[in-house]
């Protein structure tokens, strides 16, 4: 059982009660880094990566395992994830350094272009619309007045791709590993968010467990079952099992 059960249920509670996409907001939250979603969705998705990821850490310990599939020939592969190492690869940009001027991108052809880091109301509005990559692109990217985007080379658009890139952070982690079966290289997909959410759920299923055998044993509510020390639980717990054994 998690030492921090109430906590551990109010989590759950949040990354339940919203859609994937809404998590990470609901973690800010959660941990207290927002003082609700109206705030929360509007902050960089990379400060939310990083919430998960530091949250991850405290409960699961340095290292988290996984599964990828392999594209080539779909080998599930495990996983080795070090939150403590992620957290500090990629510094959070923050509230103050979300928005980058991109000065002189390409010297003589545009200056002054300005990118945002995407947070989780741009994605809502992204997925809504047409067209989610452009309305991406255009929420979060200002060009100069009189500029047309469409007008400038690709190396314009690779160096704002590359800013926009690293201010997304522990939002958009990738590790790669190389496949046993094919020797294939394998780039997996990290969503620190996800990965807290699965945790969270074990740790709820098995809290609950134990509540409903504590409760069924002694006729406890789940406050009374929660207030107990992990020691006097699991003590408990033991006698309960000993006693329906018999």
């Amino acid at each position: 059982m998690p030492a921090r059960p109430g906590e551990t249920l109010a989590l759950w509670e949040a990354l339940a009660s919203t859609t994937p996409v809404a998590r990470g907001a609901a973690v800010l939250v959660a941990l207290g880094a927002a003082e609700g979603l109206a705030d929360a969705v509007r902050m960089p998705l990379a400060s939310a990566a990083r919430a998960a990821l530091g949250e991850l850490w405290e409960r699961a310990g340095p290292e988290v395992q996984t599964v990828v599939t392999c594209p080539d020939c779909r080998a599930v592969l495990d996983v080795i994830i070090a939150p403590g190492e992620l957290l500090a690869a990629t510094p959070d940009p923050g509230l103050d350094d979300a928005t980058v001027a991109v000065e002189g991108v390409i010297e003589g052809v545009v200056e002054g272009v300005v990118v945002r880091g995407p947070t989780t109301e741009d994605l809502l509005v992204a997925l809504a619309s047409a067209r989610p990559s452009a309305t991406l692109r255009q929420r979060c990217v200002t060009w100069p007045a009189g500029v047309d985007p469409f007008d400038l080379p690709p190396e314009v658009h690779e160096r704002v791709g590359a800013v926009a890139e690293e201010l997304t952070g522990a939002s958009a982690l990738v590790v790669r590993l190389d496949c046993p079966e094919c020797d294939s290289d394998v780039a997996a997909e990290v969503d620190p968010v996800a990965l807290l959410a699965d945790r969270v759920s074990d740790e709820v299923r098995d809290l609950l467990g134990d509540v409903a055998e504590l409760a069924t044993a002694f006729g406890w509510s789940e406050s009374e079952v929660l207030a107990l020390s992990e020691v006097r639980r699991r003590a408990y717990l033991d006698l309960a099992r000993q006693a329906s054994a018999r």
